[in-house]
């Protein structure tokens, strides 16, 4: 039984040498012991003795100083001793990564119209000359026929831009041979100015074909022009003629 107790005593050597020492050794540690406990007595005999701890060990003055002593207990004692011995605090962390970017999101309702704006101006354009032709006219193979107009002089403005445009019906030929380039032209001051073909098909038919619309760029002085027009058939057969009627002839001009 005391080589149990002896044996128990050698673990336990720390604890219970600070148990001596906060008890001081006197008979109240003995009483403070339950029925059948080691006792101080027990203790001194055959106990571990400060004779028997090797140089250097825990001594109970060590425990002493070491031990929680009453101060420790006061209100606020504890976490003042715990706040003393926190470490520094520490830097602030590097910013994280952005996250993804969002789903886009749903295309909003269409908007109310807008009211009307106002009336714009009365634009500057107008039909200055406007010439016609006089009667059909034939116009044979191999030759350059005239086409006789009325109206078909007017006074450009010294700063306006005319255009020339019109169209003209045309009684196609039932052949046309060796023919290409076939064209009613339109003279200005006689210069050729523009056209419109002369189409071989479809064959025996009358067709209205409209001019190229073609420009006066302005004179820098106030001009008197006057239109002509002449239908040239290239067919080289007898017979193989155009006819030519309800030539219309416009002249626009801006200011």
């Amino acid at each position: 039984m005391l080589s149990r107790i002896a044996g128990h005593l050698r673990a336990n050597v720390v604890g219970y040498l600070a148990l001596f020492a906060a008890l001081g050794g006197t008979s109240y540690a003995a009483v403070r012991l339950g029925p059948g406990s080691v006792t101080t007595s027990a203790l001194a005999k055959g106990a571990v003795t400060h004779s028997k701890l090797a140089p250097g060990s825990v001594g109970a003055s060590d425990i002493a100083k070491r031990s929680l002593s009453a101060a420790v207990f006061k209100p606020g004692a504890l976490l003042t001793a715990v706040k003393a011995t926190a470490g520094a605090k520490g830097g602030s962390g590097t910013a994280g990564a952005n996250g993804a970017a969002g789903l886009a999101g749903a295309a909003g309702t269409s908007g109310a119209p807008g009211p009307a704006g106002p009336a714009g101006a009365d634009g500057s354009a107008s039909v200055v000359m406007k010439a016609r032709d006089t009667r059909t006219v034939t116009a044979p193979d191999g030759a350059s026929t005239n086409v006789p107009l009325s109206g078909g002089t007017w006074t450009q403005g010294a700063n306006d831009v005319n255009l020339i445009t019109g169209s003209v019906q045309l009684g196609i030929p039932a052949t046309c041979t060796g023919s290409f380039g076939n064209a009613l032209s339109i003279y200005v001051d006689g210069v050729a100015n523009t056209f419109a073909l002369a189409p071989t098909a479809p064959a025996s038919t009358t067709v209205t074909i409209p001019f190229l619309v073609s420009e006066l760029m302005e004179p820098g002085a106030s001009t008197q022009h006057t239109i002509t027009a002449k239908l040239g058939n290239s067919c080289t057969k007898s017979g193989e003629d155009y006819t030519v009627s309800n030539v219309k002839v416009d002249v626009v001009t801006f200011h």
